[in-house]
């Protein structure tokens, strides 16, 4: 195998899959990226077993070929290589040389054959999606999501799609127990999700789609034998769902909230940033005293010390006393657009609910603290 390619292109590859060939792993090879070059074009192949990559590229062939080589250092050779143009040559016993006139670096790889291979997405259905509304989907509910590998059903983001009346919507949910977020489309008028039943789409694998789909315009994304497929222009990611039932989350969202309270989203976000350096693992919530002009915030920690901040508001409903824990009310409102923020109560003990007028389709469900 021998060709040459620009430094950009194969770069970007190579960045795409840090992620994925990055992990911990008593798999050696799935540390490594398989490199396959065919007439025109080379192709790029990582996996971890649970997600897969594999991207197709312009480049100069010279002899066909594949090899596995080390991604961690490959990418780091390429970033630091100086010239424009790189050629990648396999050699005696595996090991490839990547070089121009100047300088060379000779690696050790290892045996194509051995690479595990990417799982069966032939005659997918593919439905296409602006790139925006994919990424404000993942954005608004993968901060919610539970780290806890003895609850798997709850560490991804279950996606499904729903019709309500005429409209056919497509719709993420989240909840890690404390918190829950939920985010809905509308499609287009005619248009139908390819989403036969709700799947549960794991957080690395949302993570992956981020880095794969920026700066694109559309993506296309499919369903099968329980994978996720997200096609952007020659690139395609498979991810493997997680299995096991989402709970109903609709139980936990208060039927009513009679007490609204309006907030400007950044001197609200800001206040919380504040008031959360004197929190700790142990002091973590903070007081809030709503009245009907303003929010007094109180954070307490005996082994630290104590702040307080008072901010103007807009609120209609009785006196309420209240703690959160600031990190995931400041983690909601910087998902959010809104520069205006709605965030509704039942009382001091139900969970609240945050809305903006610029996230349609979004809410917040998130439960007080005991303090």
């Amino acid at each position: 195998m021998e060709f040459n390619i620009k430094k950009e292109i194969i770069l970007d590859a190579l960045t795409k899959v840090q992620g994925i060939t990055g992990k911990k792993t008593n798999i050696l090879i799935t540390s490594n990226v398989l490199i396959s070059a065919n007439q025109s074009m080379i192709s790029v192949l990582a996996t971890d077993l649970e997600i897969a990559f594999k991207g197709s590229y312009e480049a100069e062939v010279l002899r066909e070929g594949s090899t596995a080589v080390p991604s961690r250092k490959l990418y780091e050779i390429v970033r630091e290589f100086p010239s424009d143009i790189l050629v990648i040559k396999e050699i005696e016993n595996k090991w490839i040389k990547i070089a121009d006139k100047t300088l060379e670096y000779n690696i050790v790889g290892m045996e194509p054959e051995d690479f595990p291979g990417l799982p069966d997405i032939e005659d997918v259905d593919l439905f296409e999606m602006n790139v925006n509304v994919l990424k404000n989907m993942i954005h608004k509910t993968i901060h919610t999501i539970l780290s806890d590998e003895g609850r798997a059903h709850l560490s991804g983001i279950y996606f499904e799609s729903i019709t309500q009346g005429d409209v056919n919507k497509i719709r993420m949910i989240s909840t890690d127990g404390h918190r829950l977020s939920k985010i809905e489309h509308n499609l287009e008028e005619g248009k139908e999700s390819i989403l036969k039943e709700g799947v549960i789409i794991p957080k690395s694998g949302n993570v992956e789609v981020l880095r794969i789909i920026e700066g694109e315009e559309t993506v296309k994304i499919g369903f099968k034998d329980n994978h996720f497929i997200v096609k952007s222009g020659e690139e395609v990611l498979v991810i493997r769902l997680i299995e096991g039932e989402f709970p109903d989350c609709e139980t936990v969202i208060p039927k009513t909230a009679s007490n609204e309270l309006i907030v400007q989203k950044e001197e609200f976000l800001m206040m919380l940033k504040r008031m959360s350096i004197l929190s700790s693992d142990k002091y973590r919530g903070v007081r809030f005293k709503i009245d009907k002009e303003q929010v007094e915030a109180v954070a307490t920690n005996p082994e630290i010390g104590e702040s307080k901040e008072i901010i103007s508001v807009s609120y209609k409903g009785k006196p309420l006393q209240v703690a959160f824990n600031p990190r995931y009310l400041i983690e909601t409102l910087t998902s959010m657009y809104s520069e205006e923020v709605v965030i509704r109560f039942k009382d001091e003990v139900n969970p609240c609910m945050i809305e903006g007028a610029g996230d349609p389709g979004f809410l917040s469900v998130i439960m007080p603290m005991r303090i």
